[in-house]
């Protein structure tokens, strides 16, 4: 129920059990933080499915039996909190039961540990009671619960970006069913509210504008989706509700979206225009909400110092759009959006750390120091990035079910910067590895952008040592670390496509997914990027500090 198993060494375990999607991750014995991956996806589907037995399921399992027998099948049981029972077919299911399937999956995947589970700020005693005793039917054990705000608060200051003491963050979390949002101010909740609305709305109504078009073609054909009698008919609805949600998905990176409709000749389109003429009437009052509780908090000038976007739905353009016209504070984003409450609640509940010893006083004479040249000492910098290039710049995904080049269903290919730069050979697992006579190509050509990458690397490093003239090498490593970074983006954009072609040649597609679903982009990748950034952005601003 859940995928690979291989397990992780776990020390503490943080879980956010949300409406449409659970997210986990965990801390090593080493301190190091990393997901719990499900079929290779960080997210895991909440949906609950009952057997004939009345045996649950949840999960990935869920939604595949769910496609057989759709009226045994819950997908949002978070959504059931307050009811009790939950019905799943002939089955009347206590909620304690069916949240306790979706953790029992992930404990499966990372048993053991010191367990934390997110609670929205607004949950009473009610309703955490209930996910405690999920919990407890899941064999986690005394758990402690940790408000989403505050984990989110703790994930910005462990990421080196803490909001100043006395100031005000605004935590916006759009999820599937719900809008919960909080103002903190020194590690307390002061504002709070909600509103039920969230990307299962947005999905509403884009199945809404399909139903437009589809209807005034082949009324038969969507009168058995909006109204299904059959048990194929529910499962269609099922189906094109899926194919609606991955669109939605599509739409935060693409202009169009086609999508399949059970029973429809042709697949219709929804666009990025459409996406937003829907979505913003229902995200408006997230930003009225947002105006009232940071009024309410006391916030300075009515802007909080910071407003952090979190969870699923906030890939949506027209939220980040709204918040900013509304507030006058431009939303900080993440890459990861799902996995920051869960990474906060680990900060959150962190143990503390040994007391540091006292600072020395500082030095009652001489020039005044200049950090910020010191920090970007370029060589350094450059070797840091270096390195980078050994962690995964690319990945095959392990969704497909006929596996790719050397790995099996179910295992994962990663590139790192020199397989890609050199035309090297990619690492797979061990235990993924196909037997020697089904293995199929997986090598790429040397690739000239991650070559070029390389040797201007190499130029920053000769320059920033060769050169005695503090402005001339402040300029030049600059200029070259830039080059850089636009040589490795403009490699990986082709990698990318390359890798889709590839994906789409060898193997199967898991039903609504495109070849470029399949590939990643790795962590090293971004590292590396990011640190080019800050080393060209770095020597600039050394330089105008210079002046």
């Amino acid at each position: 129920m859940g995928g690979g198993r291989t397990l992780l060494v776990v020390d503490r375990l943080a879980i956010d059990l949300g409406t449409s999607s659970t997210v986990a991750v965990v801390c090593g014995a080493d301190g190091r933080v990393r997901p719990v991956l499900f079929d290779g996806r960080e997210q895991l589907p909440s949906g609950v499915h009952a057997g004939a037995d009345g045996a649950l399921v949840a999960g990935l399992d869920a939604e595949r039996l769910a496609r057989a027998d759709p009226a045994a099948f819950e997908p949002n049981p978070k959504r059931r909190i307050d009811d009790g029972t939950v019905l799943l077919g002939p089955h009347a299911v206590a909620v304690p039961d069916a949240l306790a399937a979706v953790l029992r999956v992930v404990a499966a995947r990372a048993p053991g540990g010191h367990v934390v589970l997110t609670v929205p700020a607004g949950w009473g005693a009610p309703r955490r009671e209930v996910l405690a005793e999920a919990a407890a039917r899941a064999g986690l054990g005394a758990v402690d619960l940790v408000s989403e705000p505050l984990a989110a608060a703790a994930y910005l200051t462990a990421a080196g970006s803490p909001v100043p003491p006395g100031a005000a963050l605004l935590v916006v979390d759009l999820g599937a069913g719900t809008a919960d949002l909080a103002v903190v101010r020194d590690g307390q909740v002061v504002a709070q509210g909600g509103l039920d609305v969230g990307g299962l709305d947005v999905d509403a109504a884009l199945v809404g504008v399909l139903g437009a078009v589809v209807s005034a073609a082949a009324p038969a054909a969507w009168q058995r989706l909006e109204s299904p009698v059959t048990a194929a008919d529910r499962r269609d609805r099922l189906l094109l509700w899926q194919e609606v949600r991955a669109a939605k998905e599509s739409l935060s990176r693409l202009s169009v979206a086609p999508v399949h409709v059970p029973g429809y000749p042709s697949d219709p389109h929804l666009t990025r225009e459409e996406l937003e003429s829907v979505a913003t009437p229902l995200l408006a009052p997230v930003a009225e909400l947002a105006a009232d509780l940071v009024a309410a908090s006391g916030a300075g000038g009515g802007e909080p110092a910071e407003v952090l976007l979190v969870g699923g739905g906030s890939r949506l353009p027209s939220l980040a759009r709204l918040l900013h016209a509304r507030l006058g504070v431009a939303p900080t984003t993440v890459e990861r959006p799902e996995t920051v409450v869960a990474e906060g609640a680990l900060h959150a509940t962190a143990p503390p750390a040994a007391a540091a010893p006292a600072a020395s006083p500082p030095p009652v004479a001489g020039p005044a120091a200049t950090p910020l040249r010191r920090r970007w000492l370029s060589p350094a910098t450059v070797l840091l990035i270096l390195l980078c290039f050994a962690l995964p710049f690319a990945t095959v995904s392990c969704g497909l079910p006929d596996g790719y080049g050397r790995a099996k269903p179910g295992g994962t290919t990663s590139y790192t910067g020199f397989d890609l730069a050199s035309g090297g050979t990619p690492d797979v697992a061990s235990d993924q590895l196909r037997p020697d006579g089904e293995r199929r190509p997986d090598r790429l050509a040397p690739q000239p952008s991650y070559i070029a990458g390389l040797l201007l690397l190499g130029a920053v490093l000769a320059v920033t040592v060769g050169l005695a003239q503090d402005r001339r090498r402040r300029v030049a490593a600059a200029v070259l670390a830039g080059l850089a970074a636009l040589a490795l983006v403009a490699g990986q954009l082709l990698v990318t496509d390359r890798l889709a072609a590839a994906v789409a040649g060898q193997s199967r597609l898991p039903e609504g997914r495109t070849p470029g679903d399949m590939v990643g982009t790795g962590p090293g990748f971004w590292l590396a990027v990011t640190l080019l950034t800050l080393l060209a952005a770095g020597n600039l601003a050394a330089l105008r500090t210079r002046r």
